[in-house]
């Protein structure tokens, strides 16, 4: 398969700026991932489903359709494919050449340039938020947090949170992907370790769903899929003490050798 990331645990070089790395892997790889990732939810039904019931929920929440950001929008086939629920729904993504492919893909919506960690919005603008296999670029447990605490900042109170990650405990970095030199790096979460870090961003989970890989569909990792909705900002956190699953300490994996992280919607590797 194209592009399959290193080996488990394999540390990649650290450059001075891990944001402009992965920007400018994307950019690269824009076209060839764009082509091959543009109908993968049509052989993933539990993403759509998944899909399906967060839209639901946004516009039960009403009135309106629901106003929704797909941060990482990559190509744009997740914000079209909310778009096609009923949602009124827009996409940003940090690699400009992802975003040229969205927008002659799907003229229909509106999408931007923008990193998560300062996300180009003001407060409470959004009623939902989707962020697909994004997260997996924050290398760093801060650049974790600071996007968190961005997608709370952006988000109305009580406005809903569905984000997918690859499950497991380590970073695996890539140099080669579509047939470009790229210099990214990806990290599995564990998703315990997670839902504390949405309860500490401000978030009251929800919902927690792992399942194995669809073969043939997408590289071989187990997945998780994390429903979360912001608290009020005047509420206290009801949730579990955090600091039972302390970042770098076996759960989240960081590798502080990485340097820098930065986002763009991704799966590690084109389906077979």
């Amino acid at each position: 398969m194209p592009g399959q990331p290193g080996q488990p645990g394999q540390p990649g070089p650290a450059p001075p700026d891990r944001m402009a790395a992965t920007r400018a892997s994307y950019d690269a790889v824009a076209s060839g991932y764009a082509e091959a990732m543009s109908d993968e939810l049509r052989h993933k039904p539990l993403d759509r489903a998944l899909l399906s019931a967060f839209a639901e929920q946004v516009k039960l929440a009403g009135p309106g359709p629901g106003r929704v950001w797909d941060v990482g929008c990559g190509p744009g086939h997740v914000a079209a494919f909310l778009a096609g629920l009923g949602l009124d729904v827009a996409g940003v993504d940090l690699s400009g050449g992802m975003v040229a492919q969205a927008r002659a893909r799907h003229p229909g919506l509106e999408f931007r340039t923008g990193s998560m960690t300062a996300l180009p919005s003001g407060d409470g603008e959004w009623d939902g938020l989707v962020s697909f296999y994004s997260l997996i670029h924050m290398i760093d447990d801060a650049d974790l947090r600071a996007a968190l605490a961005e997608f709370r900042r952006v988000l109305k109170d009580q406005g809903l949170l569905l984000l997918a990650v690859h499950a497991g405990q380590e970073v695996r970095h890539s140099t080669e992907w579509f047939g470009a030199a790229v210099d990214v790096s990806f990290r599995f979460f564990d998703p315990d370790w997670l839902t504390a870090e949405l309860d500490r961003a401000g978030f009251a989970v929800e919902a927690v769903t792992r399942r194995q890989p669809y073969a043939g569909a997408e590289v071989a990792t187990e997945r998780a899929y994390v429903l979360a909705r912001a608290r009020d900002l005047t509420a206290p956190s009801p949730g579990p003490d955090a600091s039972a699953v302390p970042a770098g300490e076996g759960h989240g994996h960081a590798d502080a050798d990485h340097g820098q992280a930065a986002e763009a919607a991704d799966h590690l590797a084109p389906p077979r």
